[in-house]
């Protein structure tokens, strides 16, 4: 079962980003604590001050005591400056490292996880949530546990002056904690509820930017607003039955504490004509209840806040709770001699229940080119992810010259297997440096021949900064025979014993996908080839096929005789008969 966060939770939870800026945040609390102790003395002074002119005429005391009311201020002042400095340098750092965490572990999640994760909810966990964390420790720890003291300093001091206007102070407690507590949960409900919705509509407003021209394309534009207008009606809903549970509870709030100040005033008015207090007196306890009220309303705030910050907390929490890499159990050095590959009795299906492969036998001789096809979404890709490390099948093993794939390590599988996509990540940067996520500590020597045995020379020949031309979004672009140049040039320069090329040219034109064929034939010189294909063309570069369908291998053969032979690979590939 989950474990649902609460106050203390969340602060233990929070509390291991602290430790690091330590000295940071005990700078800032006693920042805060003098400024609190200031803010309880100055209006002590000024009550003094006063009664010293009206009841005392002694000018030379008020006088005394006005110059350290102006120096407090002064020193406030500077107290403040100095308290929002901290506040800045923590507010950065302090978030930026349960960001690092964040990116860490969204990196190291297994890709079960990321598959079934909604994009937007990362992001929002990412960038929003990460800031409110420290919303929480400044707003809701430091600033309520600080309130708290100032509430019990004030308390006492009004019991001093007269027990009965203390004894109204711990009677108003009481109620405005009761009702605090009645509509946190709520609150606490709602922002649930937010959270879940907003990582939800961003998730979907980057897929509706990402298809922008497909929608175009299809006239779904009207779909896409009246969707979009759905969106927006469900946010709105939400946010105001938040806002209004919130504005019921503060009015609720404003009212008991309205009462209660009447009745103070009322009676510390009774006793200031009565002649049991002063003038002075009377001021301290009027200004200290305007503290009362506003520490009170902070208190408030801080709690509703603090029931929105638990939900954004509670993401990061789960966030971090959610299975990684760091769970495969293989620690052996994966070392492969010849590149035979085999599926022994592979089965694997998804947490939605859909089975993928059930008890699923191939096998792949050494240095082959072995060519895997079959119809749109019967498991290709998830072969090749699994071949990777990326799944892990429930049942049967993955062997690699004799060794089983799940007893090696990840970063030893990594090593070993190579994987060029149909989509080539490409890094704002130079060339060069795109290249050199292959092999970060390459030669340029080394990069100069895979350049020229992928095909990349005569373009980089043309460019006036050669391998240093920045591509990218901040730079040129490449079309996409170019992007797969350089994916082969990173591959040839990583060497893995085994490559999987996965639907690597079917965006391509026939001619640049005949060039990208000529750089395949010198990058898999020795080495064991797996090529996904939808395309007849890079299936007759193999020197063996296998045609997946429900799971299983349904037929497998060479190319060249399945043309002509094998009825499955003429429908897979709509060839006709020859009359």
């Amino acid at each position: 079962m989950d474990k649902k966060l609460n106050y203390i939770t969340s602060i233990k939870f929070l509390s291991k980003y602290i430790g690091k800026h330590k000295r940071n945040f005990i700078m800032f609390y006693f920042g805060w604590f003098f400024n609190m102790v200031l803010s309880i003395a100055m209006p002590i002074l000024f009550g003094i001050m006063i009664d010293e002119i009206v009841y005392y005429q002694n000018l030379d005391t008020f006088i005394q005591i006005s110059v350290m009311f102006v120096i407090m201020s002064v020193f406030s002042c500077i107290l403040y400056f100095f308290i929002y400095a901290q506040h800045h340098y923590l507010m950065s750092m302090y978030t930026f490292d349960i960001k690092k965490d964040i990116f860490k572990h969204m990196q190291k999640c297994d890709a079960q996880h990321m598959s079934d994760a909604s994009t937007g909810d990362i992001i929002t966990t990412l960038q929003r949530s990460s800031g409110e964390c420290m919303h929480f420790v400044i707003r809701n720890i430091i600033h309520f546990f600080n309130n708290i003291i100032r509430i019990v300093v004030i308390a006492i001091y009004l019991f001093i002056i007269s027990w009965q206007i203390g004894v109204f102070i711990l009677i108003a407690v009481p109620i405005l904690v009761f009702i605090n507590a009645k509509f946190g949960k709520k609150m606490r409900d709602y922002g649930d509820k937010q959270r879940e919705y907003y990582g939800v509509y961003i998730s979907w407003v980057f897929e509706i930017l990402s298809a922008l021209r497909d929608i175009r394309m299809l006239g779904a534009q009207q779909k896409t607003n009246k969707r979009f207008e759905e969106n927006h009606q469900k946010m709105f809903s939400i946010n105001i039955k938040s806002s209004i549970s919130n504005i019921t509870a503060n009015n609720i709030i404003s009212f008991a504490t309205l009462f209660v100040q009447l009745a103070i005033f009322a009676f510390a008015g009774f006793l200031a004509s009565s002649g049991n207090i002063t003038i002075g007196l009377l001021t301290i306890i009027v200004a200290f209840y305007g503290e009362l009220i506003a520490t009170y309303r902070g208190i408030s705030n801080s709690y509703f806040d603090a029931q929105m910050r638990i939900a954004y907390i509670q993401r990061i929490y789960d966030f971090f709770q959610s299975s990684t890499e760091d769970n495969w159990k293989g620690k052996n050095e994966l070392i492969i001699t010849d590149g035979n590959v085999s599926f022994e009795n592979v089965s694997f299906s998804y947490n939605k229940g859909n089975i993928v492969f059930d008890n699923l036998n191939l096998n792949i001789s050494p240095n082959e080119r072995f060519a895997l096809v079959g119809k749109s979404g019967c498991g290709k890709t998830t072969l090749a992810y699994m071949l990777i490390g990326l799944y892990s099948p429930q049942n049967g093993e993955i062997i690699i010259d004799g060794q089983k794939l799940s007893n090696c390590s990840l970063k030893s599988i990594r090593q070993n297997i190579g994987i060029v996509d149909q989509s080539v990540l490409i890094f704002d940067g130079t060339i060069k440096e795109n290249i050199l996520l292959g092999k970060k500590n390459a030669t340029d020597d080394e990069i100069e021949f895979v350049c020229k045995q992928s095909g990349l020379s005569e373009f980089i020949k043309s460019l006036s900064s050669g391998v240093d031309t920045v591509i990218g979004t901040q730079g040129i672009g490449l079309s996409g025979g170019q992007k797969q140049r350089i994916a082969i040039a990173r591959i040839y320069l990583k060497n893995p014993k085994i490559i999987i090329f996965d639907e690597a040219t079917s965006a391509l034109d026939n001619e640049t996908e005949e060039a990208i064929h000529e750089a395949w034939k010198n990058v898999l010189i020795g080495k064991t080839s797996i090529v996904i294909a939808h395309r007849q063309s890079s299936v007759m570069l193999c020197e063996k096929a296998a045609i997946l369908e429900n799971g299983k291998i349904c037929e497998t053969g060479m190319p060249t005789k399945m043309i002509s032979e094998s009825s499955a690979f003429k429908t897979l590939f709509a060839i006709k008969e020859a009359d």
